[in-house]
């Protein structure tokens, strides 16, 4: 079972937003929420991962390994990232749309993805086809002006 929130934060302090999202995991079941060395939350009954942008926090909870990335859609030249960073797959898929929507796809994949393992993205960044990845499965939606991806390794 996977249970995901996406709301605004309250405030704007981080430590008060890091709360904020950590009571939301907690009423979605989450117990006895920590950090990891490397800012990786857990929690002691199951899955937890947590991201925010502009304002925004997405939060899920899963029996299952998960990885959760939210970014605002904006507008810029990508062309440098996805031919820097980006899989042969990733790269068509992204040059046959040319939009910021499939950018920020792909982009939040890598993020959901990297935080699995709790590594970050700059371990998943270049070597990391989303698109060949077996084992897990990705959920993407767009939500006013945003891109949410959530990525869960099947068991």
């Amino acid at each position: 079972m996977t249970e995901i929130k996406v709301f605004e934060y309250k405030t704007e302090s981080k430590s008060e937003q890091r709360m904020e999202a950590d009571e939301a995991l907690i009423k979605m079941g989450a117990e006895n929420i920590s950090r990891l060395p490397n800012g990786k939350p857990v929690a002691e009954n199951c899955f937890i991962s947590i991201s925010n942008s502009h304002g925004k926090c997405a939060v899920c909870v899963s029996s299952n390994p998960i990885g959760i990335d939210i970014e605002k859609i904006t507008d810029k030249s990508f062309e440098k990232t996805v031919t820097k960073t980006f899989s042969e797959k990733e790269k068509e898929y992204y040059l046959k749309n040319r939009s910021a929507e499939a950018f920020f796809e792909i982009w939040t994949r890598k993020e959901a993805y990297s935080k699995i393992s709790g590594e970050g993205i700059k371990y998943i960044i270049k070597g990391t086809d989303t698109f060949s990845l077996e084992g897990y499965e990705f959920k993407t939606e767009f939500i006013d002006g945003f891109v949410l991806t959530v990525c869960e390794k099947i068991r």
